[in-house]
């Protein structure tokens, strides 16, 4: 619950009769600003809806921290209990990952595998730097993807700060000694994508075992504001 309301600020500003919305909720790593005012005479006035998408979620929170106090600078207040129970906008939910990313995901699987096989067996200190460029790649793949689940977010980055150290023992001339490690970084990194794809099609055919859909969110009060 507490996750969902740090993903969601609504404040509300009244200046007369005039009442202004302003809505901060993000998706994925997509930041978006609503903002809608209401007339004494019942008409409503929307604003455009702005995005900002960053590359890192600590620097989103940053963000809109910033925005909530330049807004309570000029007046605007949180919505109270009984205000948010009129869902000015419904809770964001978390994109889907795009389908299309899972037939190079089972490639760069079977690459990393075999790959940590080789370096297992072969005692072939060459072979670090291909698993050291492989794993940028599949680091940098998984981390332009939208909607990519937490769990497996942190472990790519994890596996992306595990290749800096092996490399800079590797300038140490400690190539031996980090093959295995890259080896089985490699196979670990193979073994989570093929989670990654199975996970995806379970909770699909999940889904459709009970009857439910996925529908984009919008603007309870306000249906021409879509994300």
């Amino acid at each position: 619950m507490k996750g969902k309301q740090e993903s969601l600020i609504q404040l509300k500003r009244e200046i007369s009769q005039t009442v202004d919305y302003w809505v901060c909720y993000r998706v994925g790593r997509t930041l978006y600003q609503v903002s809608v005012q209401e007339q004494p005479n019942g008409e409503t006035n929307e604003g455009e809806v702005t995005t900002e998408r960053f590359p890192f979620y600590f620097g989103m929170k940053k963000q809109m921290h910033q925005l909530v106090e330049e807004k309570a600078a000029i007046g605007f207040r949180p919505l109270t209990e009984a205000e948010q129970a009129a869902h000015v906008i419904e809770a964001p939910e978390e994109p889907a990952l795009d389908p299309a990313f899972f037939k190079p995901a089972i490639r760069l699987a079977w690459l990393l595998l075999g790959l940590g096989i080789l370096l297992f067996v072969l005692p072939y200190e060459r072979l670090n730097n291909f698993a050291f460029g492989l794993g940028l790649y599949v680091w940098y793949e998984t981390f332009s993807q939208v909607g990519l689940p937490k769990f497996f977010r942190r472990y790519f980055h994890g596996m992306f700060g595990a290749l800096m150290i092996l490399q800079v023992l590797s300038a140490f001339e400690l190539e031996r000694e980090v093959q295995p490690y890259y080896a089985t970084l490699s196979v670990v990194s193979a073994v989570m994508l093929v989670l990654l794809v199975v996970q995806h099609h379970l909770k699909k055919t999940d889904q459709i075992g009970q009857g439910k859909r996925v529908s984009r969110r919008k603007i309870t009060e306000y249906p021409d504001f879509e994300e």
